[in-house]
Parts: structure tokens; C-alpha cells; sequence
């Protein structure tokens, strides 16, 4: 019976990190959302600048600058959400697949409730 149990509570474990996982998933997400939001105000001002300058318009080179760093910072906090959801998806949350005994199988099959 305690094999049962503990089997049981391995289980339990298991969904619990397999839960747990998916919330740290889902937060990534949503965080890698908000940044490739922001990721491509900053490129549509960049090509709003970048129009202007084409047609005449005097724009302000420091601005562009500052544009064009903050879409490296950008990309970069991307591809370290990218790495963190790539370990998460890597990292496996083993559930132990060997069976239980017969004798304890044939006894939760005569278990009634």
C-alpha cells in the first residue's frame, strides 16, 4: 500500500512541476510579448525618421542613435527570454514509468470504494 502512496505522491510532484513550468512559460511570453511590442514601436519611429530624412526633412542624428540602441537592447533582452524559454522547454520533468508491482496492481483492482 505504501508503494502506492508513494508512487502517488511522485505523481503529484511531477504535475506540480510540470504546472510550474508552464505558469514560468506563460510569464515568459508574456514578457517576450511586451518587449517585441516595444520592439517594433521602436523600429516603426526608426522608418517614421528614416522616411523623413529620405524626403528632405531634417532629423536629428542623436535620435536616431538613441533609436537604434535601444533596438539592440531590445533584441538583446529578446534572445535572453529566448534562452530561459528554450531551457524551460528543454528541461525535462520525469514521471517514473516503471510500473507498479502486480501484487499492488491486483490489489488496487479490488479496491472498492
Amino acid at each position: 500500500m505504501s508503494t502506492i502512496i508513494e508512487r502517488f505522491n511522485r505523481e503529484l510532484e511531477a504535475m506540480g512541476k510540470r504546472a510550474q513550468t508552464a505558469l514560468d512559460e506563460g510569464r515568459l511570453q508574456i514578457q517576450r510579448l511586451g518587449l517585441m511590442r516595444r520592439q517594433d514601436l521602436a523600429f516603426r519611429e526608426l522608418g517614421q525618421l528614416t522616411h523623413r530624412k529620405a524626403r528632405g526633412v531634417e532629423v536629428d542624428a542623436l535620435q536616431v542613435d538613441a533609436l537604434l540602441s535601444k533596438l539592440d537592447d531590445l533584441a538583446a533582452e529578446l534572445a535572453g527570454i529566448d534562452k530561459q524559454l528554450a531551457a524551460l522547454r528543454a528541461e525535462p520533468v520525469a514521471v517514473s514509468e516503471v510500473p507498479a508491482p502486480e501484487s499492488a496492481q491486483a490489489a488496487d483492482s479490488t479496491v472498492v470504494n
